[in-house]
């Protein structure tokens, strides 16, 4: 009789098991960590590229732009973004870009802002519209011609463009 009932309980409980919905859960987590930091004797020149509407960094070893009153900085193939052009930088994924940053592929970006600087160098900062990057302190300056973005404490008599 034992065995007819450990045989009985046995079979209870695999059918009680077998009833029970198995719920898994995955969870996946990339940390992409923080790029190297951008180090500059001093604050980059930021040139308007008319094409995708955003400004670049120019004359930097940085692929830094300027969009909607945030600095973009791309490293490694990732994209992040901070409130001035040292950072600090939190990791964007590509789907949360700026329109701009999005639509074009880094080596049109390269395209764009290789043909902006040249005409910046040989035409002179009075022909083109750019401004000089601000700090995560808010410090920098316009092109004294109010085509800067206005929160600098330097020459820039209006807000630019972005």
């Amino acid at each position: 009789m034992t065995r007819k009932c450990a045989a009985l309980f046995a079979f209870a409980v695999s059918i009680l098991m077998m009833g029970t919905t198995a719920q898994a859960q995955v969870s996946v987590n990339v940390n992409i960590g923080q790029p190297p930091p951008v180090v500059l004797y001093s604050p980059p020149t930021m040139v308007l590229m008319p094409e995708p509407q955003m400004y670049v960094a120019v004359g930097v070893p940085y692929d830094i732009y300027f969009v909607g009153g945030r600095y973009y900085y791309l490293h490694g193939g990732h994209w992040f973004w901070g409130p001035g052009y040292g950072g600090p930088w939190n990791y964007v994924v590509v789907e949360k870009l700026p329109p701009g940053l999005r639509k074009y592929k880094v080596k049109q970006l390269h395209a764009f802002r290789d043909r902006e600087y040249t005409v910046y160098k040989v035409k002179g900062p009075a022909q083109g519209r750019y401004f000089v990057a601000e700090d995560e302190n808010g410090q920098g300056r316009g092109n004294g011609n109010g085509n800067g973005n206005g929160k600098g404490k330097g020459k820039g008599k209006g807000k630019g463009q972005y």
